[in-house]
């Protein structure tokens, strides 16, 4: 399997926005969790969304998610979006040059 036109500079960089964004929600979800975050609305939805952010990697291996392997999981996470994200970019910009 080939895979053309690889773009490294924005696999990297959306693998690490989507790091920001994981490490954000995991500690709004952490201080939701804790009682420490108040009732602020914005917390909540933040919080909320560590849910997307841990998927696929705790929603089907949760059971082994524990130690260090919980944050391999959730790098791991980052990687696929980054790579995921870099795709759709070339797809949709070869739907655009067509």
């Amino acid at each position: 399997m080939r895979i053309d036109n690889f773009k490294v500079w924005l696999f990297i960089s959306t693998s690490l926005l989507f790091v920001l964004f994981t490490f954000i929600t995991f500690i709004a979800f952490g201080a939701l969790d804790e009682g420490t975050s108040g009732t602020s609305p914005t917390i909540q939805v933040t919080a909320k969304l560590y849910y997307i952010f841990r998927f696929p990697t705790h929603t089907l291996l949760f059971r082994f998610m524990n130690g260090s392997v919980f944050f391999i999981g959730l790098l791991l996470n980052c990687l696929f979006y980054g790579f995921l994200t870099e795709r759709i970019v070339f797809l949709l910009s070869n739907k655009k040059l067509a």
